[in-house]
């Protein structure tokens, strides 16, 4: 079902509804032919206090969820930002390397930079599962590995910067692992099904206005839509229209052409 989020956020998110909406509609019409109003009537009582039960239970499980699916973006975003900024620091100290082996250190920082722009996430962006270990990022270890720093501000420059390395494969571990991040199918079940429970609950309401109860229906199954397609959306950080967006390695690589020594 992953391939829905590659349409648009608006139009994903109106037929989530639209679908919702219908079905529950479409339930309550039906419904409303199979039983009497005088059944309803009877017992609007037991119903109605039953539904606050289910409708209490039912918010603490959509708030679970919302706020598990809200975590995994923000784990997400603060993954690549990290990521960009190591790149960033990476980049500043880059200066402090001999100059034999600086330029190649810098072309290799750039070069995954461009990676994770130009290929990386846009294959994330479609779903793609990516590598926890590219070859751009093998070039950059490859790079550092064969400096050799001599004077003390040399050496103590490079141990900082393989310390940064190794926060950046870090963070990009962090960023794939966040890429694969996605709800248990048990509780996506439990999410539908008792969607299901309480709209059906909300049938139960003893009113002779057909079209008032078809709207109320209506209305709270809207919200109930959207907060459904809230939760998919956020579930996939990197997937789809709403997802994790590049700007922190665009903004490393135009901080670093405006800033870059002039040879």
């Amino acid at each position: 079902m992953i391939w829905l989020l590659q349409m648009p956020a608006p139009l994903l998110g109106f037929l989530a509804v639209a679908v919702v909406v219908g079905l529950s509609v479409g339930g309550l019409l039906l419904f409303r032919k199979l039983v009497s109003h005088t059944r309803l009537e009877s017992a609007n009582l037991v119903s109605s206090q039953v539904f606050q039960l289910a409708g209490v239970l039912y918010a603490v499980l959509v708030a679970f969820l919302v706020v598990v699916v809200w975590e995994q973006f923000g784990d997400a975003e603060d993954a690549t930002q990290a990521e960009a900024s190591a790149i960033a620091e990476l980049l500043r100290d880059s200066v402090a390397i001999p100059p034999t082996d600086r330029a190649q250190v810098q072309q290799s920082l750039i070069a995954y930079t461009r990676d994770v722009i130009d290929d990386e996430l846009p294959r994330m962006r479609r779903g793609e599962t990516i590598e926890e270990e590219s070859g751009p990022m093998t070039d950059v270890w490859s790079a550092y590995l064969s400096v050799q720093p001599q004077s003390r501000n040399e050496i103590a420059f490079f141990d900082h910067d393989i310390v940064k390395l190794n926060d950046l494969s870090a963070n990009r571990k962090l960023r794939v692992t966040a890429g694969d991040a996605a709800v248990p199918g048990e509780l996506w079940v439990l999410l539908l099904g008792g969607g299901a429970v309480v709209m059906a609950f909300t049938f139960l309401f003893a009113t002779r206005d057909l079209v008032l109860h078809a709207c109320a229906v209506g209305l709270t199954a809207a919200l109930m839509g959207f907060v459904i397609y809230l939760i998919f959306a956020l579930e996939h950080p990197f997937v789809g229209a709403l997802s994790v967006s590049p700007t922190p390695y665009v903004n490393v690589l135009q901080t670093w052409e405006h800033q870059r020594p002039t040879p």
